[in-house]
């Protein structure tokens, strides 16, 4: 269906600004997911949005093109850039653009035994990070500078968009940096950033402040989904970070999960983050109450309960991704390489909790046993062996089998890449889970190299 050409400016950007609004609900849909965008980025060939006050005036102006690839287009049409043309909304659309790119890395496996993998993930991890900070620091001075939450007035000029084009470009540096300041695996070329930590955190603080801003000035009801995903994003850093390197939990978890729990009055999913949240918390509270056989109280270090829920979480993960994918109605030749088991209902809840944090993600590997948890390896060894004797017998009458079930091996193990081989396909070095141990040098911080 073709529409009719717009009787004015306001027809002509009210159907741009409904384009954008699906483009964020889908961002917003698939950011919390494994799955593919709807809306592949290198499709979108839009203009951004206005200004509001020059789209209520029926003021026809001229707005810059939206890159995919972040540099401006060599099409001579696309060239046009008159920053006084764009708003808050404008820029909040440019920063989900970044966190689409964010979001499509960190779904790309790594063989963090690999060091060219490595160097080409820290390579690619860098170049987001350039593009998040030039980013910020090319935003105009009204729309770029937090410290206007903390002068008199701000509220009367500050609007919700303003406050989500905060959030989304936080929530950025978080969903960045986390994978590299607390990887689920570790390699000994594979190490956690000290630098890529405190950004996380500094980042928290400043979605914590617009939190407060938010709950101060009235403007929670007028906020939704997108900023409740932001509140989580943030509590859950917290307790990642609570249950690595603090040993102890943050205060500001419980204002959030408040938040959360006052914005679950209008939205849905604003409860049930803050549902999820309150259980781990509620669970961590209760163990430090619990009582030992001598009849005193015992009380379990912080680290220990959340990293058990993290690595939970992670475990759950684990086993799901790695069973094998086929077609529908097509009969198995190769038996799952997981073995079956029922997570327990909170199980399921630590998954969503911990769930986002489960990076980096790791290649499919032909012998997954050295990285299965340790109390599974048993398991998994005894039933690769069944495998082995099922594929022998399945082969022995028919060549033709025989290719096609190597064919499907393949496909299935991603291509052959092992977790733990080395670069040089020989015997590498095992991988190491890595839900606590992020002690790490900052002097060798491969991120940011600190001065001597």
């Amino acid at each position: 269906m073709i529409l009719p050409e717009p009787k004015d400016f306001i027809e002509e950007e009210s159907r741009r600004r409904l384009f954008w609004m699906i483009y964020l609900l889908d961002r917003y849909a698939t950011l919390a997911t494994a799955f593919e965008f709807a809306l592949d980025d290198k499709e979108v060939d839009r203009t951004l949005p206005c200004r509001d006050d020059l789209w209520i005036k029926n003021q026809k102006v001229e707005t810059r093109w939206f890159h995919a690839n972040g540099h401006p287009s060599d099409i001579p049409d696309h060239d046009i850039n008159k920053p006084e043309n764009l708003g808050a909304f404008s820029y909040y659309i440019e920063i989900l653009g970044i966190l689409s790119k964010i979001h499509k890395f960190l779904k790309q496996p790594v063989d963090i035994s690999a060091l060219s993998d490595v160097e080409q993930w820290q390579m690619r991890y860098k170049e987001l990070d350039n593009l998040l900070t030039g980013w910020k620091f090319g935003l105009p001075g009204e729309y770029g500078n937090m410290a206007k939450l903390f002068q008199p007035g701000s509220s009367k000029a500050l609007n919700s968009a303003w406050v989500m084009l905060h959030a989304t470009y936080h929530t950025a540096v978080i969903r960045l940096h986390s994978s590299a300041a607390y990887p689920t695996t570790r390699s000994p070329i594979f190490t956690p950033s000290y630098s890529a930590s405190q950004r996380c955190h500094g980042a928290v603080e400043n979605i914590a402040a617009l939190g407060e801003f938010v709950v101060q000035n009235g403007m929670l009801n007028k906020l939704g989904p997108p900023f409740a995903f932001t509140l989580w994003v943030s509590a859950r850093l917290l307790l990642v970070h609570g249950s690595t390197v603090e040993h102890k939990l943050s205060p500001q978890i419980g204002f959030l999960v408040d938040t959360l729990r006052e914005m679950g009055r209008h939205w849905p999913v604003a409860a049930r983050y803050c549902e999820l949240l309150q259980r781990v918390l509620d669970e961590h509270s209760d163990s430090e109450r619990a009582v030992g056989h001598t009849g005193e109280r015992v009380t379990p270090s912080s680290v220990r309960i959340l990293a058990d829920m993290r690595r939970t979480a992670f475990d759950l993960d684990f086993l799901i991704s790695r069973q094998p994918r086929h077609l529908a109605g097509a009969p198995s030749r190769v038996p799952s390489v997981t073995p079956a088991r029922t997570p327990a209902p909170n199980e399921l809840e630590y998954l969503d909790v911990f769930d986002f944090f489960n990076v980096p993600r790791l290649p499919f590997s032909n012998d997954l046993s050295s990285a299965l948890p340790p109390q599974q390896q048993h398991q998994h060894q005894q039933q690769q062996q069944q495998q082995q004797q099922q594929q022998h017998q399945q082969q022995a009458p028919n060549t033709n089998n025989n290719n096609e079930t190597g064919s499907d091996s393949a496909a299935t193990n991603g291509g052959g890449n092992n977790v733990g081989a080395s670069n040089g396909g020989g015997g590498g070095v095992a991988n190491e889970f890595n839900i606590t141990n992020f002690m790490v040098d900052a002097n060798s911080d491969w991120l940011f190299k600190q001065p001597n």
